[in-house]
């Protein structure tokens, strides 16, 4: 909650403190370094564009400039089961809604029934699937579509019986999209019509070329190899609107040890990454297995394999490889050592990636005082090298028990990991076993929520503590591969709580965030889009005067080297000292 109040503010432009006004207030909240919770949503209050009120909340995300996204439930006077979802973002600067069931789904003259979660990109765009309500608009082959507000406002980006592009058929069904920051789509679907048949019938489509057109197609040639596609996964998109997907292959040649491949379109051109039966970097050995691929803005992917070959047993069989160096590279390998133990990996699983070439993972071990009370870790290259964030058995943050589970990490690009646990120990129980950890930009792993602890709520300068009774957050995801992320690059993080009186709210932490002193929009830098974002989530003098001190600054240096001009500052300021909406809630 906010702790101070200011009667007054001086404006202070200048890094000589040229004084250019001073406005009597009233109140004013305290700086944004003293926000450590922000409320972004809370059941029973009203939900914008509804006259309704919040009852329910799915899982958010959230993008690179803290702001977040989800899929919620409203109650009240005209409320029923055909108009009850919505979905709701901050990306335009304060929470609207996007869609609503009940309401005109855009480019149909059909009305939304359902609609899934959504994802929110960087410019504060959302993309999601829906589903229409049967009737004169829509029926049974044609109900289901995805829609984009990639273009400016909310727009059907493909739907079900509509002709899919690069071919001579129709969409048969769509899948969830991946969605960047240029605003661009990408997603398997499926294909009925002339000339489908059960070896063609699926593919990937991407607006990363500027219009939605096909990537692959299941029985078409497959990049790298005499083969053709014989299954494809759902694709990852980044922010260059490149994909990555893992495929299988068919045709002559073609056997259980060559016959799945991961490929991309990182080098500008859809090509084949890696395929089993080919040598596994790092080993003597060949790849045998091959898992679905992370992927980042750089156009590298990382997974995990299994190899085969001489000297290779059950033991040492499976390992986790990366592009973050420049070339697929092992990063580490059943049967190795395990940082930070003394026991070695026997299993390596759900590895991510972050800008910057970096993998996160979730690893097994096994050896001499291992059990099953402490044999899961999570690792990461965050630090540079390759080290145990967290370990079960270990003690838990911020508490006084251990970690008893371990959720695959959650990474970002400034290499912070975070996770969520349960807990055994003195004291636990099912109401306090659950919590969410993360790193702060030191690596110090920091509890971020736990069930059983109070949150403070108010959207004013009161209090309002409420004991959490559950909590929801998206593991496993590395926020640069056009998935629902909600760890960003700040070191921001996005979560749902629900409490023990039955409300349940969604909430932005700030706990470990960077925090370059007037740095609001957290791109590492302090200008003038800093002093819109501190209109929208500050307001407070003591944040403007961070502002001003450091306008110009980067984050490797901290003097002012050029000032806006005071007379446009003035104004700015004056308009936005009225502008504060969200408090620090813990």
């Amino acid at each position: 909650m906010n702790p101070s109040k200011c009667l007054f503010v001086c404006l202070a432009f200048l890094p000589n403190c040229l004084v250019i006004g001073c406005l009597f207030l009233g109140c004013l909240v305290s700086a944004a370094s003293a926000q450590s919770l922000l409320t972004v949503a809370l059941s029973g209050t009203a939900a914008p564009g509804t006259g309704a009120d919040f009852s329910s909340f799915d899982i958010p995300n959230l993008n690179s400039a803290g702001r977040a996204a989800f899929r919620g439930v409203v109650t009240g006077p005209g409320v029923n089961s055909g108009n009850e979802q919505g979905i709701w973002s901050e990306g335009g600067g304060s929470l609207g809604l996007v869609a609503r069931t009940g309401s005109g789904a855009p480019g149909t003259s059909a009305d939304f029934s359902f609609l899934n979660s959504p994802v929110l990109n960087g410019a504060g765009q959302t993309a999601f699937l829906g589903t229409l309500l049967f009737g004169p608009g829509a029926g049974a082959n044609d109900n289901t579509g995805i829609w984009s507000e990639g273009g400016g406002s909310l727009a059907l980006v493909a739907r079900e019986g509509s002709s899919a592009p690069g071919t001579s058929a129709d969409f048969s069904f769509l899948t969830s999209p991946g969605f960047n920051s240029a605003g661009q789509t990408a997603f398997f679907a499926g294909l009925t019509g002339t000339g489908v048949t059960s070896s063609n019938n699926t593919g990937i489509w991407s607006e990363g070329n500027g219009s939605l057109a096909l990537v692959a197609r299941e029985g078409s040639t497959a990049p790298g190899t005499s083969a053709d596609f014989s299954f494809l996964e759902s694709p990852i998109l980044n922010g260059a609107g490149q994909t990555a997907f893992l495929g299988t292959l068919t045709g002559t040649g073609v056997n259980a040890n060559n016959d799945r491949g991961i490929w991309s379109e990182g080098s500008g051109a859809l090509d084949l990454a890696v395929r089993t039966g080919s040598a596994a970097p790092g080993t003597s050995a060949d790849f045998s297995f091959l898992s679905s691929p992370d992927f980042n803005g750089a156009g590298q992917v990382a997974f995990w394999g299994e190899i085969t070959g001489t000297g290779v047993t059950s033991n040492n069989n499976r390992g986790i490889w990366s592009e973050g160096s420049g070339a697929v590279a092992l990063v580490a390998r059943t049967g190795d050592l395990a940082p930070g133990t003394s026991a070695d990996f026997s299993l390596l699983i759900n590895p991510v990636l972050n800008g910057v070439g970096q993998t996160a993972f979730t690893g097994f071990l096994t050896g001499t005082g291992v059990s099953s009370d402490n044999d899961r870790g999570i690792w990461s290259e965050g630090s540079g090298s390759l080290t145990l964030i967290a370990r079960k058995g270990d003690g838990a943050p911020g508490t006084s028990a251990d970690f008893s589970f371990l959720s695959s990490p959650i990474f970002n690009g400034a290499g912070q990991t975070a996770f969520w646990g349960n807990l055994t120990g003195t004291g636990v129980d099912n109401s306090n076993n659950f919590g969410i950890w993360a790193q702060d930009t030191s690596g110090v792993l920091t509890l971020i929520a736990r069930s059983g602890d109070q949150l403070d709520v108010d959207d004013g300068p009161g209090t309002d503590l409420r004991t959490i009774s559950e909590l929801g957050i998206v593991a496993f995801n590395g926020s640069e591969d056009g998935r629902a992320s909600v760890f960003n690059n700040l070191g921001q993080m996005v979560f749902r709580a629900s409490f023990t009186d039955g409300s349940s709210g969604i909430f932005v932490s700030n706990l470990v965030a960077s925090n370059l002193s007037g740095d609001f929009d957290g791109d590492g830098d302090v200008d003038g889009s800093d002093f819109l974002e501190w209109q929208r989530t500050d307001g407070s003098a003591s944040g403007l005067l961070q502002w001003q001190t450091n306008y110009g600054a980067a984050s490797s240096s901290a003097l002012a080297t050029a000032v806006p001009e005071p007379s446009t500052l003035m104004l700015g300021a004056l308009a936005g000292l009225a502008m504060w909406r969200r408090k620090s809630g813990r």
